[in-house]
């Protein structure tokens, strides 16, 4: 069987809130995510579904599809929780001869401010090694290291990497301020030190940030671009 179009169905691994699940949806007939957590799938299909787009409860060591029936696999800064040999295991049995496997990441976004953009940069990462640094699972020193590891290299003879791609978006310091919320080593310091000591840390790193910027706005009429830096690896399966 050697695949030859039209692009029917793909899979994003690891969907979470499903947000790169529906990125994929205007260029396959069927895309499904999976993540291994209900609620985020629960969260997920609150985007809502449309015509093209499912969502279910499954781990990346067990996938549910027939052999041969995906022409794509993504998995978007999720890939350093799997089991990576059995999850390249089903990725083989599941790809069409020719299909691919991309995994990516993000590093945390870069606030670009002319000369002040090594200053802020340095206190995101105050947050990050210092007010939450005992908080992060071991995965995310694969995502710091922008899956470089050799356990990150796709079984694949036809492969490539590639780490040029970024995005730019504008937003507000509070908006900034909002994403460090997101961080699963920053909801591990709340559960155990409580709604109040996270608030502070919020709290001193808006005030550092404002301080720095020597702006008069507030945080929620103060604009920051934020660079978001990508890394793609990505191998396709032999045609036989």
């Amino acid at each position: 069987m050697v695949y030859q179009g039209p692009f029917t169905a793909a899979i994003d691994v690891g969907c979470g809130s499903g947000q790169s699940t529906h990125i994929l949806s205007p260029h396959f007939t069927s895309v499904t995510g999976l993540d291994i957590s209900q609620a985020q799938i629960t969260e997920a299909t609150k985007l809502g579904t449309g015509t093209n787009v499912f969502f279910k409860v499954s781990g990346a060591e067990k996938l549910p599809f027939s052999e041969c029936s995906l022409q794509l696999v993504t998995a978007g800064q999720a890939c350093h929780w799997f089991d990576l040999p059995k999850f390249y295991e089903e990725v083989d049995r599941i790809l069409v001869p020719g299909g691919v496997l991309a995994l990516y990441g993000y590093a945390f976004p870069q606030p670009i401010y002319g000369d002040l953009t090594e200053k802020l940069y340095d206190i995101i990462n105050y947050v990050y090694e210092k007010d939450t640094g005992g908080y992060w699972g071991s995965g995310r020193k694969d995502v710091d290291a922008a899956y470089s590891h050799q356990k990150f290299s796709i079984p694949y003879s036809s492969n490539t990497r590639d780490d040029t791609h970024y995005v730019d978006k504008s937003a507000t310091v509070a908006e900034l301020t909002g994403y460090i919320t997101s961080w699963s080593g920053f909801q591990n310091f709340k559960a155990k030190n409580g709604d109040v000591a996270a608030q502070e840390i919020l709290d001193r790193f808006q005030n550092r940030i404002m301080s720095t910027l020597n702006l008069t706005t507030s945080p929620e009429d103060t604009q920051l671009c934020l660079r978001f830096k990508f890394f793609l690896i990505m191998g396709r399966k032999p045609l036989s």
